[in-house]
């Protein structure tokens, strides 16, 4: 059936049956689509379909009904990567296996420009992954990113879908690391206010926990400044702020206390519970010693095993085996010298500078600054005759 020969009466007529309280933005869709005015058509449905009554999980067979009455025929009049859009959307809480099937039944249509063909790749991925079929969605994401990470200038918001998609895939197979990497790289290409309020805190906590428990992650510091973090202020979640700080600071006075003030939520998590001596506690072990020779001066990163032992809280004979850790780990270089039993360190990882850091660098540059000011007065004593301007 042709655009121009929907009736839209009934399916809207119904809508504003349903929900009177939306009545205005029912005619404000009925108007667009008399006029022709199909963009702004589009950026109304999504309005309305943002609408409360319309995003609870009660909403699936009202929403089927608006998208076989009103929406699938208008399919040829509106932009196509926007088409895919409300696929997802009208889909979203139909079950898995329905879902697929309904979207299927546009592949073809997608297929005909680059940008809906890649999301509606990524749609029809995670519509697999909850139906279960990880090896099918595995295949075609790893198809999916290579054509993305190989393709020129792909939009944002196809960047967003894909990783959103694969983390989704990380989650499902149990791959807390990859889990972590794929939503880090979903949030720098997503909009805060795109995420719906009230899914931000469960997804912080997610990413979070997923950073806590991979043993190769170390990248504390990128997400604790994430904004999305914000949104665990004042949720159920929030006590995990406190842990993923500790972590960003490599302090075990701060991890001490997160674990003590927050043991009964800890437990409650069984992903942190079952990790917390296998995994944390060496994770943090590592962190302390990062932070340790980070704090020391460039040409002073001479540690003793004694101190290590101490500020790291490893045992004499876990030493050696937390340096070697953190040295494959890629967290520090160096050599270990069991002679004067020392372990010097000639390089250390990055840190994302917060301003605890900013003030340690700021002493620094005060202290070179000093030393510079006695070089310069030295110098001038010594050959007098060669500083006169």
């Amino acid at each position: 059936m042709a655009a121009m020969d929907v009736d839209p009466i009934p399916a809207l007529e119904a809508q504003k049956k349903a929900h009177p309280d939306l009545a205005a933005k029912v005619d404000e869709l009925q108007q667009f689509f008399s006029q022709k005015l199909y963009h702004q058509l589009t950026q109304a449905l999504f309005v309305y379909l943002a609408s409360p009554p319309l995003v609870a999980p009660s909403a699936a067979a009202e929403l089927a009904d608006l998208f076989d009455n009103f929406i699938k025929p208008l399919e040829n009049k509106l932009d196509k990567v926007k088409f895919v859009q409300l696929l997802s959307i009208i889909t979203k809480s139909q079950p898995a296996d329905k879902a697929l099937e309904l979207i299927m039944a546009f592949e073809a249509s997608a297929a005909k420009l680059r940008e809906s063909n890649y999301m509606f790749q990524a749609l029809k991925a995670e519509k697999q992954i909850g139906a279960g079929q990880l090896d099918s969605a595995k295949e075609l994401l790893d198809t999916l990113s290579k054509e993305i990470a190989d393709a020129y200038e792909v939009d944002a918001l196809i960047q967003s879908q894909l990783h959103k998609t694969n983390a989704l895939l990380w989650k499902a197979l149990g791959r807390p690391q990859d889990f972590f990497k794929s939503s880090i790289l979903y949030l720098s290409y997503t909009p805060l206010t795109s995420i719906p309020v009230e899914e931000r805190p469960h997804l912080a906590f997610e990413i979070g926990v997923s950073a806590l428990i991979a043993p190769e992650e170390f990248e504390f510091g990128e997400l604790i400044q994430q904004e999305l973090l914000e949104s665990l202020q004042g949720s159920e979640h929030e006590w995990l702020k406190d842990l993923l700080q500790a972590f960003s600071e490599g302090q075990f006075s701060l991890y001490d206390a997160a674990c003590s003030s927050h043991k009964a939520k800890i437990d409650a998590t069984p992903e942190l519970k079952s990790n917390l001596d296998t995994v944390l506690r060496p994770k943090m072990a590592a962190l302390a010693l990062l932070e340790l020779a980070f704090r020391k001066p460039k040409k002073q990163r001479r540690l003793t095993f004694a101190e290590i032992v101490e500020h790291c809280r490893v045992g004499a004979k876990e030493m050696e085996f937390l340096v070697m850790k953190a040295m494959c780990g890629k967290l520090i270089r160096g050599q270990i010298d069991e002679v004067e039993q020392l372990v010097i360190i000639t390089w250390c990882k990055p840190r994302i500078l917060d301003m605890t850091r900013i003030d340690l660098m700021r002493e620094r540059m005060d202290a070179w600054a000093g030393q510079s000011d006695l070089l310069l007065k030295h110098l001038e004593e010594m050959t007098p005759e060669l500083l006169v301007a």
